[in-house]
């Protein structure tokens, strides 16, 4: 190595370097950008992709992985309603929360993790749709007729 220069420091690391070989037969010069290992980015385009009565389907784009595996933390808290019982874990870009409140709005977190940390959150405000109602529970007989009709001349 021969010298670095144009040394940008986002929490130091990342920077352009130059490599500089030599040899009898002359020299060759390479530049290249060097990202060592940090936390991911937030994720992008959060967006509410389907819902339930007690049901979320998320979806949203990956932001820079930090030069590491990720994997994504979902969180759903709502006023009044218990919150899923821990952070629920994905490796991809989609994901449904279930076992919420119908009819009740969410606060949904969504953050990437490597092995540096959490990036920060992403958020989305989101409600679910009110529960259809329930259908008749068995099928009943219909009165019987009263007494005087055709039947009883």
């Amino acid at each position: 190595w021969e010298d670095w220069e144009d040394w940008e420091s986002r929490n130091g690391t990342v920077g352009v370097f130059v490599c500089v070989a030599r040899n009898e037969r002359g020299s060759a010069r390479k530049s290249f950008r060097l990202r060592l290992g940090d936390r991911p980015d937030p994720p992008r385009a959060l967006r509410l992709s389907g819902l339930s009565g007690t049901s979320l389907s998320l979806s949203w784009e990956p932001g820079f992985d930090g030069g590491l595996p990720q994997h994504f933390l979902l969180r759903a808290e709502g006023p009044d309603a218990p919150p899923p019982p821990a952070a629920l874990v994905t490796s991809g870009f989609t994901l449904t929360l279930g076992g919420l409140r119908p009819a009740t709005p969410y606060d949904v977190t969504v953050r990437a993790r490597n092995a540096r940390g959490d990036s920060a959150p992403a958020r989305l405000r989101a409600v679910t749709s009110a529960l259809p109602e329930a259908p008749p529970s068995e099928w009943e007989e219909p009165p019987a007729a009263p007494p005087g009709g055709p039947e009883d001349s």
